[in-house]
């Protein structure tokens, strides 16, 4: 067994599994709850994550018809919505906090079932035929429960067995999960840096077109939906940063190509620089609604 080997069936789905529980620390049932005081902004907000995102993603694809393995990528970015940076990027800008985590706990569930979908359509549609064949819808479900539903519920029961642990533990395992999450991306750069050079300039431009427009969607959902400024910001964050840690770990774990998660590391360049950008325009947005309301 090789140390790649061992990097990307251990360290990556422990780095993934560790983030899924320091997000369950953060969540209690109520928090879950909120989705029924609050239906329009989230059911807006998933609209953009669960359909439009993924139709944008194959737009793109079809429009510039990158390589297979680019336009397989984009698929994968926008099957992985949420995840908790758009929850911390939330906070930083005083945005809906509540509606964020409710919209990344929701996509968490649903992203179960849709991803293998999507993955499957973007493989029948950009890969050879023969890779269908060994592609276990069913396994594929499994995993991905196992990689974040099941850490997710223990971190809530742990939450509402144990607050006061929970609450202490909670900064020691974000710290450790960003920890592990540098050392994916650092690893798999090293691991697809022949592809990732070879690929720059195609995956480069979608995944900047992905970036920009999503973000540009979440908020013109928003906007269209006369949602307050909070919850736009955070449907803004929702829809517009993706769970780039999923991508590498559906990639490289489950798939065994870790060529597909190439996309992914490009598209983060892109989406730190924008989120940041969102996040420093928001709060003086946020400010100013305050200070007039």
């Amino acid at each position: 067994m090789t140390a790649a080997h061992v990097f990307f069936t251990v360290v990556v789905p422990a780095g993934l599994f560790s983030i899924m529980i320091g997000m369950g620390l953060s969540l209690t049932p109520a928090d879950i709850l909120r989705v029924v005081t609050m239906p329009k902004a989230a059911l807006i907000g998933l609209c953009g994550q669960m359909l439009l995102l993924p139709l944008l993603a194959f737009a793109l694809a079809e429009i510039f018809a990158p390589p297979p393995v680019i336009a397989i990528g984009l698929v994968l970015l926008a099957a992985c919505p949420g995840g908790i940076t758009s929850n911390a990027y939330s906070f930083a800008s005083r945005a809906d906090v509540a509606l964020s985590v409710t919209m990344t706990t929701i996509s968490s569930l649903f992203t179960v079932i849709t991803m293998p979908l999507l993955t499957y359509a973007a493989l029948y549609r950009y890969a050879p035929g023969a890779q269908l064949v060994h592609l276990p819808l069913g396994e594929i479900m499994g995993k991905l429960a196992l990689l974040t539903l099941l850490p997710l519920a223990l971190g809530m029961l742990a939450r509402q067995l144990w607050p006061a642990v929970a609450v202490r533990l909670l900064e020691p395992v974000r710290r450790l999960a960003i920890a592990l999450l540098i050392m994916v991306i650092v690893g798999n750069t090293v691991a697809s840096f022949d592809t990732l050079m070879r690929y720059m300039l195609q995956a480069g431009l979608v995944s900047l077109l992905l970036n920009l427009c999503a973000m540009g969607m979440g908020y013109g959902l928003a906007r269209l939906g006369r949602l307050p400024p909070a919850q736009t910001v955070a449907i803004t964050f929702e829809v517009g940063v993706q769970n780039i840690s999923l991508v590498f770990t559906l990639a490289m774990v489950i798939l065994q190509q870790p060529d597909y998660s190439v996309t992914a590391l490009v598209y983060g360049l892109f989406m730190k620089t924008t989120a940041l950008a969102f996040l420093a325009w928001s709060r003086r947005y946020l400010g100013a609604a305050t200070s007039t309301a």
